[in-house]
């Protein structure tokens, strides 16, 4: 633990307590925690491996339902003031009014995925540790982003989810240093089949299919495939 100054306040210097130490990451065990990182629209999906099978797999997302009524009432609201003020009704209570109903509902999808991703870091990390656990992230924010584009949303909706995935996954990393989880981070394809490595087709409802050996899994479960493959293959060769 130790201070350091980070500022000049009123010509006065301010301190800053800093807490490090160091921490030697333990010896994997037989397990694998695996992370695909996807928008929050579709979730974070994990899998708990051991001696390359898989022991549970789960997807986890904050409320969209409840983030997407939130940004179109504030929508709702910013239009509404916008319209007052060109009819002369600038600075009025009423104009403030609906104007701080807009910021609280843009404040509150900021804080619903900012603890979302605070949450689920630490329950990784915490699992990791349970099970003496590698972490292997999947870390494919720029994927991610470009599947949100196509699908129409709003830019600063995608802006404001993209922001809270690398706050994710910085956190999560953060943790898994001050905590000693062995990481990596690795490449784990959604749109390849993990058994003949063909290019996979997308099929309503995110269901990954090959038309050349018949693999047939949900998207978010692709990656989960490909480390489960990547563990017996290492697992051969030695």
């Amino acid at each position: 633990m130790r201070f350091a100054m980070i500022g000049l306040k009123d010509d006065k210097p301010y301190l800053a307590l800093v807490a490090e130490r160091t921490v030697e990451p333990y010896q994997p065990s037989g397990y694998r925690l695996v992370v695909d990182v996807n928008s929050w629209k579709y979730g974070i999906a994990w899998g708990l491996i051991r001696n390359g099978k898989l022991i549970t797999w789960r997807t986890e997302k904050p409320d969209t339902f409840l983030i997407n009524t939130l940004y179109h009432q504030a929508v709702d609201r910013e239009r509404r003031a916008g319209k007052l003020r060109r009819l002369g009704y600038g600075g009025t209570t009423v104009v403030n009014r609906v104007r701080k109903q807009a910021f609280t509902r843009r404040s509150r999808i900021y804080r619903i995925t900012r603890d979302k991703a605070y949450f689920l870091a630490s329950k990784l990390v915490r699992k990791a540790l349970r099970y003496g656990a590698l972490l292997v992230i999947d870390d494919m924010i720029e994927e991610s982003r470009r599947e949100l584009l196509e699908e129409g949303l709003p830019r600063d909706v995608i802006k404001l989810l993209m922001s809270n995935l690398k706050r994710f996954v910085h956190q999560l990393e953060t943790l898994a240093q001050w905590y000693g989880v062995p990481y990596e981070f690795k490449r784990l394809p959604s749109k390849v089949c993990p058994v003949c490595q063909h290019e996979l087709t997308q099929e309503e409802g995110r269901i990954m299919i090959c038309e050349n050996c018949g693999f047939k899994a949900p998207r978010d479960l692709v990656p989960i495939h490909w480390a489960l493959r990547e563990h017996n293959y290492e697992f051969e060769q030695f």
